[in-house]
């Protein structure tokens, strides 16, 4: 059934249009008479009909009027329109004003038969694609919990969180996280009884399972918190504030501290936290990076303790200062290259600089490979199968080196053996990398290429592929990627015809408002605006 007003000031015209509607299209329902502008209105708004049939000319409001109104406050209603008027301007009056009929005046009943038969077909349409869109809703709704872990974990992990984000939009989430303003700290949550091939894969799986249910309902009360597990079988925790507040730092440090000793009163078992310092929420994943590594300190200072990256590196007897750190974080950067030379070598400047005492070298050496250990885990690369030897075996021959030469000597063994690995999942003969990427990102916009979608394009992990691309262009990945598609975007609006819709959807952004956000961002104008300053 189809619901029908009819306004006009002639009582003929109405019960001449109500007879051919009872007798010949008894599938419209006369649900609302009028007789004026004003009182169709009134109707109009109360009933929420599909479709009005006006009259040109009515006391009050004009039908031209009434139908400008509907346009602007319930588009979706249908509008005839009748006149004994045959004027152009009229005519076009309706069509801005979105009239799908327009019928003179003497009423011709086959006219209106047919015109009601294209307005029932085109209600038809909307109601399926309505429908339609009813149940993909329904379907991202179900979607939705996996899509917000995802997404948390590409935030994380510095990916590509964009298309999940419009999903979540899409089903109807709110934005999920308000990176301006707010500051982060993440917890790295990993069960000291969890070693490995000591238990069965199977049990392994299903002890980290309960761990990982245990802190989100011990963090369910703070809704500034989330949890997931990370790919390596880390529970982490992101909790955040609003940028400079003073006790964020001790107060996530006494929630991290409570959390461990609820983890040994349920579970009768010792858990390692790793703390991160205060990072800005855009740069979340370097505070994963800490928490990561302050975890594996557990080799060093002992398990089931509350481990804080800032703590330690301010412990002058962890020999952990800015200084050999930057020198560290710049020779894995070198290895994960595949330079495992020029890593040894920056080593070698470290370590040979000072004359660094040997509790000292000692020390320096074990920071180095923790941190080595923890980014091969975040890399899915085993340490193990590619040395022979599992980290706390290399922590162990660390303590039991003599001399200078021999324990450099087995570090760069163990350098040359990971440079090896990394270096074989590069193509030495293919074109350089940004050039690649450049063009594939190019061709792939509109299908939302990701990091992730790069990564497996060229065989690579892809946190290896970000530092990787970071290294050779000196830019992070997820802001190249934007600035493609925003310059893609501008050289759109100057040079076609196409739509703002269409436009977006080319770029990789299925979601307008998304598109005219980030447009402005970056342009300072939104996409209208900045059509509007290049002339067109």
């Amino acid at each position: 059934m189809y619901r029908v007003i009819i306004a006009d000031d002639e009582t003929s015209i109405r019960q001449g249009i109500r007879k051919i509607l009872q007798r010949f299209a008894p599938q419209w329902e006369l649900v609302g008479e009028a007789e004026d502008g004003e009182a169709a209105m009134r109707e109009i708004v109360r009933l929420q009909p599909d479709l009005v049939i006006l009259d040109y000319r009515m006391p009050g409001l004009t039908g031209i009027e009434c139908c400008e109104r509907i346009a602007a406050e319930t588009p979706q209603i249908h509008r005839i329109l009748l006149t004994a008027y045959q004027e152009f301007q009229l005519a076009k009056q309706a069509i801005d004003h979105g009239v799908a009929a327009f019928i003179t005046k003497p009423l011709d009943r086959g006219e209106l038969l047919q015109t009601l038969d294209k307005i029932a077909q085109a209600i038809d349409h909307e109601r399926s694609e309505r429908a339609r869109l009813d149940a993909l809703q329904q379907s991202l709704k179900k979607a939705a919990p996996l899509a917000e872990k995802l997404y948390y974990q590409h935030f994380l992990f510095g990916q590509d969180d964009q298309e999940l984000a419009q999903l979540l939009v899409e089903a109807g989430y709110p934005p999920l996280l308000d990176r301006d303003g707010h500051d982060l700290i993440v917890l790295a949550v990993s069960p000291d009884w969890i070693e490995p091939q000591r238990f069965r894969p199977s049990d392994e799986e299903l002890f980290r399972y309960a761990l990982t249910k245990f802190v989100q309902e011990w963090c369910a009360d703070d809704e500034r918190c989330y949890v997931l597990q990370d790919h390596i079988g880390q529970v982490v925790v992101l909790m955040s504030r609003t940028a400079g507040d003073a006790a964020f730092v001790s107060e996530a440090r006494g929630r991290a501290a409570a959390l461990k000793e609820a983890i040994g009163q349920s579970f009768g078992r010792a858990a390692t936290i790793g703390m991160s310092g205060l990072y800005p929420f855009a740069a979340a994943s370097g505070a994963y990076r800490d928490a990561s590594l302050a975890v594996t300190y557990r080799l060093v200072c002992g398990g089931g303790q509350l481990l804080s990256l800032p703590e330690l590196r301010a412990d002058k007897q962890m020999n952990l200062s800015s200084g050999p750190t930057e020198q560290i974080e710049l020779s894995l950067e070198q290895l994960l290259l595949g330079n495992g030379e020029e890593a040894l070598a920056i080593l070698e400047r470290l370590t040979g600089a000072d004359r660094m005492m040997p509790v000292e070298l000692r020390r320096m050496t074990t920071h180095y490979l923790l941190r080595l250990g923890a980014q091969l885990r975040l890399m899915d690369l085993d340490l193990a199968a590619i040395s022979g030897k599992s980290l706390e075996d290399w922590l162990q021959a660390v303590e039991t080196a003599v001399t200078r030469d021999s324990l450099m000597g087995m570090i760069g063994t163990l350098l040359r053996q990971l440079a090896h690995t990394i270096a074989q999942e590069q193509s030495e003969q293919d074109a350089p990398l940004l050039q690649r990427v450049q063009q594939y990102v190019s061709e792939s916009l509109a299908d939302g290429v990701s990091l992730q979608s790069v990564a497996d394009r060229f065989g690579m992990n892809a946190s290896y592929f970000s530092r990787r691309f970071k290294y050779e262009t000196g830019r992070n990945f997820v802001v190249f990627l934007k600035e493609c598609r925003m310059e893609r975007a501008k050289t759109l609006i100057e040079q076609s015809e196409r739509s703002l819709q269409e436009i977006s959807e080319l770029i990789g952004y299925a979601d307008l408002k998304h598109f005219y956000r980030v447009f402005k961002e970056y342009t300072s104008y939104s996409p209208t605006e900045y059509k509007r300053r290049q002339g067109y």
